[in-house]
C-alpha cells in the first residue's frame, strides 16, 4: 500500500518532486564536491605552495654566530663549516622521502668583476639528476629500515624548486662550468645581456663567465651570479661542499595531528606517542628525519612559509565546511518549501486517510517515506554531478586530479538523505495536526 501511494504521489506530482529532488541535488553536488576536494586539500595546497618556495632550511652544525646578508653567508671561509652535496642524495631515504619535492644546494663568496666591482656569486643545482642505487637502505618507520628494491632517479635543482624565476635567455647547464645566470640588478649595474661575458675574481683566482640568462624574482636573487656548484668551489679552492641547502617538503600542519600529542613535548611523549609523531608528515618530524640521515647538520623549518601555509591550510578547509553546510541549509529550505506546498494541496487527502482510521504516525510515515527517496535520488545524482565538479576544481585550480574516496558517497546519500527528512518535519507535522472534522465542515 506505501509503495502504491509513494509512486502515485511521483506520478501526479511531477512538478513537485523535481523541485524538490532538483534542491537536493544542488546542495548535495556541491557539498560531495566540496568533500572529495578537502578530504586531500591539505596535500593539494601544500604542493602548490611548494612552488613558491623551500620550507626547510638545511646547515652546517656551527657554535659562530651565522652571518648572512641578502642570501649570502658573509663568515670567513675559513672558520666556515660545509655539507658534502654527495650526503644530499639521502634526503630521499628518510620515512617521508616522498614528501620530499625537491632540495637545492647553495655555496655563496662575494667577488669582484674586471672593473673591481664586488657582486656576490652563488654556485648551485640548476637541473640535477641523482641516482639512488638499488639496496639502498630507506627508513620504513622508527628504528626500522628496508633495501631499496631497484635504482630510482631523482630531478633536483633551482628549476623544479623555483619554477617562479623569471629567466630572459635560458638556464644554465650544471655540466658547464663557464656559463652563468645574472640577477636583473647586477645586470642593470653592468650593463650585461644574455651572450656577453663576465670575469669573477676571488683572491688569486679568476674566472670567464658566460651570461646565458638574466634572472628576475623580485628579491635578494636579482643580487647575485648564479652559477654551477663545481665552478663556486673552484674558486673557495674546495674539492666539494656547500653552505646551506634548501628542502621543499610537502607537510601538513601541526592541527591534523592527533590531539593527545599535538602540544605534547618530546620528551613527555611515551615510545608510542613519539612513534606516531615520527610517522606524521608534519614539518618538525620532516627536520627531525633529515637531522638522522645527514650528519653534522642543523635543520630547521622556515616558519614564516611553513606557518603561514599550515594556517592558511586549515582556514580554507573550514571556509569548506562552513560553505558546505550553507548549501545543505539551502537545499533543506528548498524541500521545507516543497513539502508545505505539497501538503496544503493534499490536506483533503489527509483528512480522508485519518477518517477511515489512519494515525498520524501512518501518515507521517507516507510523508517522510517520500522525503527520504526524494533525497535518496537528489543524493545519488549530486554525488555524480558533485564528483564531476571536483574534477574540474581539482584540473582548474590545483592542476591536479581529485582521489575519489569510497566515503564520500555515503556520506553524500546520508546527508541528502537528512536534509530531506529534516526539510520535511515542519510539513509532516503540519499534516498530522489535520483534523477530518475540521475539513468536512469546510474549515
Amino acid at each position: 500500500m506505501l509503495f502504491r501511494i509513494l509512486r502515485e504521489t511521483f506520478l501526479r506530482r511531477k512538478r513537485r518532486v523535481a523541485l524538490a529532488i532538483m534542491a537536493i541535488f544542488i546542495g548535495s553536488a556541491l557539498a560531495t564536491a566540496l568533500l572529495s576536494v578537502s578530504s586531500d586539500i591539505m596535500e593539494k595546497m601544500s604542493r602548490e605552495l611548494r612552488s613558491y618556495g623551500a620550507n626547510i632550511l638545511v646547515v652546517p652544525q656551527s657554535d659562530e654566530l651565522r652571518l648572512q646578508v641578502g642570501g649570502v653567508n658573509l663568515q670567513p671561509v675559513g672558520s666556515q663549516r660545509y655539507i658534502d652535496e654527495h650526503d644530499l642524495v639521502k634526503l630521499k631515504t628518510i620515512f617521508w622521502r616522498n614528501n620530499i619535492l625537491g632540495f637545492v644546494p647553495y655555496l655563496s663568496v662575494v667577488v669582484t668583476d674586471a672593473n673591481g666591482v664586488p657582486v656576490a656569486l652563488t654556485g648551485t643545482w640548476f637541473d640535477q639528476e641523482l641516482k639512488i642505487p638499488a639496496g639502498t637502505a630507506v627508513t620504513s618507520g622508527l628504528a626500522e629500515q628496508t633495501a631499496l628494491g631497484e635504482a630510482t632517479l631523482v630531478r633536483t635543482g633551482v628549476r623544479t624548486m623555483s619554477p617562479w624565476w623569471k629567466v630572459q635567455g635560458r638556464w644554465a647547464s650544471d655540466q658547464t662550468s663557464q656559463e652563468a645566470m645574472v640577477g636583473a640588478a647586477v645586470a642593470r649595474r653592468l650593463n650585461l645581456s644574455p651572450g656577453d661575458s663576465l670575469t669573477a675574481a676571488y683572491r688569486d683566482k679568476s674566472i670567464s663567465l658566460d651570461v646565458v640568462g638574466i634572472v628576475s624574482t623580485g628579491s635578494f636573487e636579482d643580487n647575485q651570479i648564479f652559477t654551477p656548484l663545481p665552478t663556486a668551489q673552484r674558486l673557495l679552492g674546495l674539492s666539494h661542499g656547500t653552505s646551506e641547502v634548501l628542502v621543499s617538503a610537502l607537510t601538513l600542519p601541526k592541527e591534523k595531528l592527533a590531539p593527545d600529542i599535538r602540544n605534547k613535548r618530546l620528551e613527555d611523549m611515551t615510545p608510542e606517542e613519539y612513534e606516531k609523531w615520527y610517522c606524521s608528515p608534519i614539518i618538525e618530524a620532516v627536520v627531525t628525519q633529515i637531522k638522522e640521515v645527514i650528519p653534522g647538520v642543523e635543520a630547521k623549518p622556515i616558519r614564516q612559509i611553513s606557518e603561514a601555509e599550515g594556517s592558511f591550510a586549515v582556514k580554507t578547509q573550514i571556509l569548506i565546511y562552513l560553505v558546505t553546510g550553507v548549501a545543505l541549509l539551502a537545499s533543506g529550505l528548498g524541500v521545507l518549501t516543497t513539502m508545505t506546498t505539497t501538503v496544503l494541496e493534499r490536506r483533503g487527502e489527509i483528512g480522508i486517510m485519518k477518517a477511515i482510521g489512519a494515525e498520524n504516525g501512518q501518515v507521517a510515515i507516507i510523508f517522510l517515506s517520500e522525503a527520504a527517496l526524494i533525497g535518496l535520488v537528489g543524493g545519488a545524482l549530486g554525488y555524480v554531478g558533485g564528483m564531476g565538479l571536483a574534477a574540474y576544481v581539482g584540473a582548474t585550480v590545483f592542476n591536479a586530479s581529485v582521489t575519489v574516496n569510497p566515503l564520500v558517497l555515503p556520506v553524500a546519500i546520508m546527508l541528502a538523505m537528512g536534509v530531506a527528512l529534516l526539510g520535511s518535519a515542519l510539513p509532516v507535522r503540519t499534516a498530522m495536526k489535520i483534523e477530518p472534522v475540521s475539513l468536512m465542515r469546510g474549515v
